[in-house]
């Protein structure tokens, strides 16, 4: 999961300071990562459906 993030959506550092503030930015990272998952399921169920 992590390397996804740093090598697919360019993150290398926190934009925030914080404990509290990490932890927000990683779990909106992380819930990125799952909507783009999420969606690429979804494009690949369509695409079978429509063949």
């Amino acid at each position: 999961m992590f390397g996804q993030i740093k090598n697919n959506q360019g993150f290398r550092r926190f934009l925030l300071r914080g404990l509290q503030k990490a932890s927000l930015e990683v779990g909106w990272l992380s819930l990125a990562l799952n909507l783009f998952k999420k969606v690429a399921v979804d494009r690949k169920i369509e695409m079978t459906v429509q063949d």
